[in-house]
């Protein structure tokens, strides 16, 4: 029995991803911060007879990651899933912020690598899947730190990508649109009315609001991942959701100048109808 290694398992996308992998038959690692909000996955492994064990990790704490991992071993696959989110501008994001992003969205995912590699490479197989954003490509105002370590991570992926290709180890990108996930519910955005950008961030807040009135479940990102998995014929990246289609193929057909306009418009109204006019989007 295979063992696939996911973290950030106690809610949303991680936890779907942990169900769903257990019932293609690998035996899952999931792992989560606080192992008591597992017990959905625990009632799951009960009521279906699946391979899950859950397991407490803090991705940024290295010497638990290395524990973890030399406990369950040997991975042959890794689902980077757990991350923080957060709207912040530029002005407005400390060093501990972006610190804190880094850390959680880029570092930790490549401390796993590097842990579940030289297994890999020695069987000449195995699969990594790092859960990005359509972010990681498509930076909306005032998501700065939270898009830069999606883009980190997008770039690092790819070239890991090719630099284990050569062992038969394949690496894949999941790109999620908007998902019902408590990523767009936690976080402290309280504070910036006194930002410049206050009026951005109520924007960009209701633009969530908006898309979230037709989400993507989190069962979608699983079985996205689940094929990306088994698939003969893989891809390096795979965009999850209506909404992370029409972002991308809207956002190829205009300019960085015309995207970068966006920031100028004044009126909401506005906003919104360029927004449907370019992405067929409704916010």
């Amino acid at each position: 029995m295979s063992v696939a290694f996911v973290t950030g398992t106690s809610t949303g996308i991680g936890q779907a991803t942990a169900m769903r992998l257990a019932r293609d038959g690998h035996r899952v690692v999931a792992t989560m911060r606080n192992p008591d909000a597992g017990a959905p996955l625990v009632e799951a492994r009960e009521a279906e007879g699946l391979s899950i064990d859950v397991v407490a990790l803090d991705v940024n704490d290295p010497a638990a990651c290395e524990r973890v991992v030399a406990d369950n071993g040997p991975i042959d696959v890794l689902v980077n899933n757990a991350g923080i989110g957060g709207l912040t501008a530029v002005e407005d994001a400390s060093d501990d912020e972006w610190l804190e992003m880094l850390s959680t969205n880029v570092i930790a995912p490549m401390r796993l690598c590097r842990l579940v590699l030289p297994g890999m490479r020695e069987r000449r197989a195995g699969t990594i899947v790092n859960v990005t954003s359509v972010a990681g490509r498509m930076p909306v105002a005032p998501q700065a730190p939270y898009a830069a370590s999606k883009h980190a991570l997008e770039g690092a992926s790819e070239a890991l990508a090719q630099e284990v290709a050569q062992f038969g180890i394949r690496v894949v990108i999941i790109e999620p649109g908007v998902i019902l996930t408590p990523i767009f519910f936690k976080g402290d955005d309280s504070g910036r009315a006194d930002s410049p950008y206050a009026a951005v961030y109520e924007r960009a807040t209701r633009m969530f609001t908006g898309l979230l009135a037709n989400p993507s479940p989190p069962e979608l990102v699983a079985d996205t991942i689940s094929e990306s998995i088994t698939t003969n014929e893989p891809v390096l990246r795979y965009p999850v959701g209506p909404d992370a289609h029409k972002l991308f193929a809207g956002r190829a057909a205009i300019s960085d100048e015309e995207y970068v306009d966006l920031g100028r418009v004044a009126s909401d109204d506005e906003f919104a109808e360029r927004f449907k006019a370019l992405f067929d989007l409704e916010i």
